[in-house]
């Protein structure tokens, strides 16, 4: 796997595991220890409780923030994960009945959460599916297709710590073609860096030695609405982690820091405004 895929995902995995261990947690992954393994896991969890609080703070909120978004995607039977990685929601969440769950990610991060997860005990309320996907082609589509999903149906897509590390290209051809393959009542979410946020984040990856710091970011973007408005979504919430709605009490980062962060929730189609 390469070593910026691998730490971003053993990173979030051994916060999510943090959190697990957690008496007021947010959510629970059994899951997460294994994934993260030992190393990560012990490194981390060696910082100053203050420290682990301030790293994970963001990772702990966009994943309960995304949790219950969704779950509240009812009237969607097709889940979509874009860029999976670790995660474990098809196993961890209550599905209705009929859900189905594709999980996309590079062939190496799939195999490698496959090895692990032999050794663990799952079960899922869902029908999944792993599809190997490059998000710098556009073939990802074609093989989400070949594995049964259906564009004619309403899809709940996710793109959760996706987008700020593909190129720009990329998340245009992305948006592209999750538009080309929702049918209407269809539902995306993704999380968002501003430009400066970028800038900022990866100036201080250059100087860590620890697994902390993770991978570089590539796309920044002052205003998610916008961009997503101009591919035919109709922005139904956007939130910053601090906003009432979108902190669980958790968020500890420096004031302003948020203001960087975007939780975007929209709809398919966008529907033209009736003239008054």
């Amino acid at each position: 796997m390469n070593p910026d895929v691998a730490s971003t995902a053993r990173v979030t995995a051994a916060w999510r595991a943090v959190e697990t261990a957690r008496a007021q947690r947010l959510f629970a992954d059994p899951w997460a220890a294994a994934l993260a393994g030992a190393d990560v896991l012990t490194k981390l969890t060696s910082l100053p409780p203050e420290v682990q609080d301030r790293a994970s703070s963001y990772t702990i909120i966009r994943t309960r923030n995304f949790d219950d978004w969704l779950l509240s995607m009812v009237g969607c039977a097709q889940i979509v994960l874009l860029g999976a990685g670790f995660d474990t929601r098809a196993f961890r969440l209550a599905w209705p009945v009929g859900t189905q769950i594709w999980e996309l990610d590079q062939a190496q991060v799939l195999d490698a959460k496959e090895e692990i997860l032999k050794g663990e005990q799952t079960s899922s309320g869902c029908t999944r599916h792993s599809v190997e996907a490059d998000f710098a082609d556009n073939a990802w589509s074609a093989a989400l297709l070949r594995a049964a999903f259906r564009p004619d149906m309403p899809t709940a897509w996710l793109a959760e710590g996706l987008l700020p590390y593909l190129q720009p290209a990329s998340v245009e051809s992305l948006l592209h073609q999750v538009s080309g393959l929702s049918a209407a009542g269809s539902c995306l979410a993704a999380d968002f860096v501003s430009a400066d946020l970028m800038a900022a984040r990866n100036a201080y990856v250059r100087q860590q030695t620890s697994p902390a710091g993770g991978a570089m970011f590539n796309f920044g973007v002052d205003d998610p609405s916008a961009l997503l408005t101009d591919k035919g979504w109709r922005v139904t919430s956007l939130k910053q982690p601090g906003d009432d709605d979108a902190s669980f009490g958790r968020w500890v980062q420096p004031q302003g820091v948020g203001a960087g962060f975007f939780f975007v929730m929209a709809e398919w189609p966008l529907l033209p405004t009736r003239a008054g």
